[in-house]
């Protein structure tokens, strides 16, 4: 059967063609208004940074994830992941803050179809506020310190840096500038004693609150060191030396001082040992008859620790010449001193009493003892 006869000037549609075109357009309007209904659905952008420059540090505002909430077609939305990535290039970025929409940046990686198809309700948050800074970098001697519990003599044979680089943003740099060393604590206890040489590896830290993105480099030392023994408390007085090439132009207030010093067990009662330490002081510029204020110098020897000092100052006085030439050439005493000096010098005897002599009777008296 033909749908138009060509014989006649009217066409004409048999009913059981027009119930299946009917039919068809019923299917076709179901199944738009079933799967091309309008739907919402929040999908997360996962944001990938690119091209940081290499001289900038980003401090602040670095953020990951995105939620976005799209409206479209539920049949399309019903196909789109729940997250997707999103690049954001900052080859741009510069010191300060660095402004980024993410709107805009998601424009570049949507086709002209899907930019019809969905339509953005919401984007949390909007923009990313970036701040950067130039990077930075200093090198800090390592200063390794041994403590234990039980006062150990603790000899360092090695450590496999002398110093750690810290890298990061030039304000947290500037504040380590100002260290001298960093300070690394080794923990030593009596297990490790009769050992030999024992190696340790001390994690390198600084407080994440002041310096949140410095990294360090190494991030740990490798200590070797071996524990020789207990110490002991000793207390010895020293003599004071003066510094310099003629002590004699100079007079020092006091010229002994006594310390409290950590030795070790076998070498408390090493006289040698015990004497190596020094005290010196170092005069300054003075004229003649000036008195300065110097404080003590300490030199132990290996193994030895001052726990205190009676004196860290003493006073200085720079001599007049007669005084000097008086100390190095005493004039001699007057010839009656001498005199009255040699008597006083000179011991006195003591004086021996003779026995009395027995005393010879005469011839009466003799007599007289006969009758």
């Amino acid at each position: 059967m033909k749908f138009f006869n060509p014989g006649r000037t009217k066409f004409s549609v048999s009913r059981p063609k027009l119930f299946c075109v009917a039919l068809c357009l019923a299917l076709s309007m179901w199944y738009f208004v079933v799967y091309h209904a309008t739907s919402e659905v929040e999908i997360t952008l996962l944001i990938n940074y690119q091209g940081q420059p290499k001289e900038l540090y980003v401090t602040s505002g670095l953020i990951y994830t995105v939620k976005e909430r799209v409206k479209g077609p539920k049949l399309l939305l019903d196909k789109l992941p729940e997250s997707f990535p999103l690049p954001i290039d900052i080859s741009s970025l510069k010191v300060g803050t660095n402004v980024f929409s993410v709107v805009d940046e998601l424009k570049k990686i949507v086709t002209p179809s899907q930019n019809r198809a969905f339509k953005i309700q919401k984007m949390d948050p909007p923009l990313i506020r970036l701040h950067a800074e130039y990077i930075d970098s200093i090198s800090v001697p390592v200063n390794v310190q041994f403590r234990s519990n039980n006062d150990l003599l603790v000899v360092a044979h090695k450590v496999s840096q002398n110093s750690v680089v810290f890298k990061g943003p030039e304000n947290e740099i500037r504040k380590l500038k100002q260290l001298a060393s960093l300070p690394l604590d080794v923990r030593v206890d009596l297990a490790d004693m009769g050992k030999g040489i024992v190696a340790k590896d001390i994690p390198v830290e600084i407080s994440t609150e002041d310096y949140p993105h410095v990294t360090i480099s190494p991030p740990s030392v490798r200590v070797s060191y071996e524990v020789m023994g207990e110490r002991v408390e000793v207390v010895r007085a020293y003599d004071i030396t003066l510094a310099v090439t003629d002590a004699s132009l100079y007079s020092m207030s006091p010229n002994q001082v006594t310390l409290r010093l950590k030795v070790p067990d076998y070498k408390q009662r090493d006289t040698e040992y015990l004497k190596s330490l020094r005290v010196t002081a170092l005069p300054p510029d003075m004229q003649e008859d000036e008195s300065r204020r110097v404080r003590l110098d300490f030199t132990p020897p290996e193994g030895m620790e001052i726990v205190s000092s009676d004196k860290e100052w003493i006073i200085i006085t720079r001599l007049r010449g007669d005084q000097i030439k008086e100390m190095r050439h005493p004039q001699p005493l007057p010839h009656d001193q001498h005199e009255e000096k040699k008597l006083e010098t000179k011991p006195k005897r003591k004086k021996h009493m003779a026995h009395p002599k027995e005393q010879i009777p005469s011839p009466r008296e003799k007599r007289e003892q006969k009758k």
